[in-house]
C-alpha cells in the first residue's frame, strides 16, 4: 500500500467517526442525555477532528495540488462548524438547537458527497 492510500483511509475513517460522533451528541442533545455534557464527549470530538485536519493536510501535500473539490470540502467545513458550535453551545431554546444540528448534518452530507464524487457541487449537481 502506497503512503497516500494509507493516508487517505486514515481520513475516510475519521470523517466518518466525526460525522457517527457529530450524530450521536446531537442525539443526546436532544434527548438531554447527561452523556452530552460529560468531559470525554467534550474532548473526543477534538481529537477525532485534529487527525481528521492533519490527514487532510497530508493528502494535499501528496496530491502536490489544490482541486477545486477541495476547496469546496474546506469552505463547507467551516459552515459545519458553525452551524455545530451555534447547535451545542450557541442556540438558547431546544427548537433552534435541533434545527441547526440538521442543518449541520445537511452540510455534513454534501460534504461526504463532494469527497465521493469529486465534483464541487456534490449531491447538488443532480438538481442544478
Amino acid at each position: 500500500m502506497t503512503t497516500y492510500t494509507i493516508v487517505k483511509h486514515i481520513h475516510m475513517t475519521a470523517a466518518l467517526a466525526s460525522g457517527a460522533f457529530f450524530l450521536l451528541r446531537g442525539l443526546w442533545m436532544m434527548q438531554e442525555s447527561s452523556f452530552f455534557n460529560a468531559r470525554i464527549v467534550r474532548v473526543l470530538p477534538h481529537v477525532i477532528d485534529t487527525v481528521l485536519l492533519v490527514s487532510a493536510l497530508v493528502l494535499i501535500g501528496l496530491m502536490g495540488s489544490f482541486p477545486t473539490f477541495v476547496q469546496v470540502k474546506i469552505g463547507a467545513l467551516f459552515v459545519y462548524i458553525a452551524l455545530g458550535m451555534m447547535a451545542f453551545r450557541f442556540m438558547k431554546g431546544w427548537g433552534a438547537r435541533v434545527f441547526m444540528f440538521f442543518l449541520a448534518l445537511s452540510v455534513y452530507a454534501f460534504i461526504l458527497s463532494v469527497a465521493i464524487t469529486k465534483h464541487p457541487q456534490g449531491f447538488l449537481s443532480a438538481i442544478l
